[in-house]
């Protein structure tokens, strides 16, 4: 349904160790901003709760009567224009969207001729968008985002893993009324309202794009006709020594398909990390299946560039779009105090560029966004969905 009354997006962060008075600190904030009978509330929590998440969904269908909750747990919390990755802490998002639908779903796995089928994924097309929060061991992401991808109809999702919940799994996730250990939640808009992705992989590319010309799996033969080895080491060979340092402490590759445009920045490319060298055979194995016709480019990544990349992406949008009414933000967990030694660096830059909108969100162990307007699984990235008016246009 579509609730009533005039357009309204909120949020609250407690960093309150008792569940009760969390609930009532975000709870009184967001009602106070929004009121009750919302469209959506989005519950974020650290594990410190997870054993209490049935708990804390029932207090806020109670306090908000939202027509959709979703909810997961994650070594960190964002909130209240903060990052908390250490500590208790809790963070809650709502908003009221008239004209638009929403749907919470769940998804669960069952298996049948050594096959797995997933059940519960909404009917909607690609004017529709939407959050997909998964649990880290049980559900097969990287499978299903596969499927959608060949199906060719799904909504522009975003999302992440649960992180931090493998001690207490009993309330990691939260769908409407039920507490998940397993499998896979989220929710679904069309109509008046979109979330509209924006992901940053945090890489920044060296050296030229070359064409994959022999490969096997996961495994880089060629490039451009040579060994995919050797191509790498006349890469380095012309990067400074520092360069090829940070290279080397962090070395990733991008891969897109060939009909994606010709060279471009980190954005346009997929990446993926190599896992070996193949010395004997001039190879190297990478993080994910490629084939023949594919360009490659070498890729390194630090917090200079996640922090360039980043502020790449918010200042093109700000510079050539309205500003958005909420977001949400699913960042990786070796980002934040890990990679840029201080707390708060994403929110911190999402809130330059737009001061007062309400975002929430965690600290996830992959997160999801689409490149190229399909869905994939990534490390190190963040994933914000800003919702914005949709037209259908």
């Amino acid at each position: 349904m579509t609730t009533p009354g005039p357009l309204r997006v909120a949020e609250a962060l407690s960093t309150q160790p008792l569940l009760g008075e969390a609930l009532a600190e975000v709870i009184d904030q967001v009602k106070g901003q929004a009121g009750g009978h919302l469209d959506i509330a989005v519950l974020h929590y650290s594990p410190h709760f997870c054993e209490q998440a049935q708990q804390a969904a029932e207090a806020v269908q109670s306090a908000l009567s939202p027509d959709a909750l979703v909810g997961c747990a994650g070594l960190g919390v964002i909130g209240g224009g903060r990052e908390v990755q250490d500590g208790p802490a809790l963070s809650l998002w709502a908003a009221r969207l008239p004209g638009a639908r929403v749907q919470a779903y769940s998804l669960s796995v069952s298996q049948a001729d050594d096959h797995g089928y997933v059940h519960g994924w909404p009917d909607v097309d690609a004017d529709a968008s939407g959050v997909l929060l998964a649990d880290p061991r049980g559900f097969p992401l990287r499978p299903f985002l596969d499927s959608l991808r060949r199906g060719g109809r799904y909504p522009q999702v975003i999302g992440g893993i649960a992180s931090g919940g493998e001690a207490r799994d009993g309330g990691l996730l939260i769908s409407n009324d039920q507490v998940l250990a397993s499998g896979a939640v989220g929710f679904v808009m069309d109509g008046s309202m979109r979330l509209t992705p924006l992901v940053s992989q945090g890489c920044r590319p060296v050296g030229p794009a070359f064409r994959i010309t022999g490969c096997k799996g996961n495994v880089v033969q060629q490039l451009d006709g040579l060994p995919a080895l050797e191509t790498l080491r006349s890469v380095l060979d012309e990067l400074s020594n520092e360069e090829s340092s940070r290279f080397r402490n962090a070395p990733h590759v991008g891969i897109k398909e060939s009909d994606h445009g010709e060279e471009g920045g980190a954005g346009s490319y997929l990446v993926r990390g190599i896992v070996g060298l193949k010395q004997t055979e001039g190879a190297l194995a990478i993080a994910e299946n490629v084939h023949q016709g594919m360009q490659l480019r070498f890729h390194t990544r630090d917090s200079t560039a996640a922090h360039d990349d980043l502020e790449e992406r918010l200042s093109l949008q700000s510079g050539f779009f309205e500003p958005p009414i909420g977001a949400l933000l699913y960042t990786c967990t070796g980002r934040g105090t890990p990679m840029f030694g201080q707390s708060g660096h994403d929110i911190d830059l999402i809130r330059h560029h737009w001061p007062d909108i309400p975002v929430s969100g965690f600290f996830a162990a992959g997160e999801i966004g689409p490149l190229a307007g399909r869905p994939y699984l990534h490390g190190f990235s963040a994933c914000l969905g800003l919702l914005m008016p949709y037209d259908g246009e």
